[in-house]
């Protein structure tokens, strides 16, 4: 089992200016409604949901498979839409935009670590790590070695040239975490990010997550339905049947 290399930590002047900056609310969703409606049966998926997460804080949203925890983060990262309610992510209402501006908000906004890894295979770790930075036309060369950077903050600079099928789950799911980071954004959204890890590969997923969080002060929500791993965020909010308990 390799060590998990920790985030490099913010400078002095950085933490000083933090300690100063008032805590700003980076999700704010407010009575959020969703039904899903196949075939003329409607299943209640969020009902009356209202959830507030503020800078550099690692939330769990947990509860039994189908309670709505996955439906609700699709919601808040603007991947699916509500019947009714609000999203702001940093302020932004994600309704009020049109889809190719709430694509290019993801994009420089919001990072993903989903527990399939979602790697292009075709693709080394690195040039997985890059692509979300060459979409928003970064310079190949400052995208590389940005990657770089990333990959080496997360343990694996010794593996950056290794397609996914070379890689363990563990370091399938590390280059994720690296890709979801390269563009510094405000939060990083974590669906089962352990769902497909034995139990020391998830441990070393979740002691980066939490050194993230801690070092960097990175806002985190992340799904999980397992106890250990959401003992590991600063709050639990759990869901049961659409509603948050």
């Amino acid at each position: 089992m390799e060590a998990t290399v920790s985030i490099v930590s913010k400078s002095r002047q950085e933490e000083q200016h933090e300690q100063f900056e008032p805590k700003r609310v980076i999700v704010g969703a407010n009575s959020l409604f969703k039904t899903y409606r196949t075939h003329g049966i409607e299943v209640p998926a969020l009902a009356d949901v209202t959830l507030t997460v503020m800078r550099g804080e690692m939330v769990a949203i947990m509860g039994p498979s189908g309670c709505g925890k996955t439906t609700l983060l699709n919601c808040l990262a603007g991947l699916d839409t509500v019947d009714s309610g609000s999203v702001l992510i940093d302020g932004v209402d994600l309704a009020r935009m049109s889809d190719a501006r709430r694509t290019d908000f993801r994009a420089r906004t919001m990072g993903f670590v989903f527990q399939n890894f979602n790697l292009i295979p075709v693709l080394s770790a690195v040039e997985n790590v890059e692509l979300p930075l060459l979409v928003l036309h970064k310079r190949a060369s400052v995208a590389r070695q940005a990657a770089r950077d990333m990959l080496n903050a997360v343990g694996l600079s010794h593996r950056e040239r290794h397609r996914p099928a070379e890689l363990s789950g563990g370091q399938r799911q590390r280059v994720a975490i690296a890709r979801a980071l390269i563009n510094e954004p405000a939060i990083v959204w974590a669906d089962e990010p352990t769902g497909n890890l034995d139990s020391d590969a998830a441990a070393e997923v979740m002691d980066l997550l939490a050194d993230l969080n801690a070092t960097r002060s990175q806002t985190l929500v992340l799904v999980t339905h397992a106890a250990d791993i959401g003992a590991r965020a600063n709050r639990i909010v759990h869901m049961r049947d659409g509603h948050i308990v």
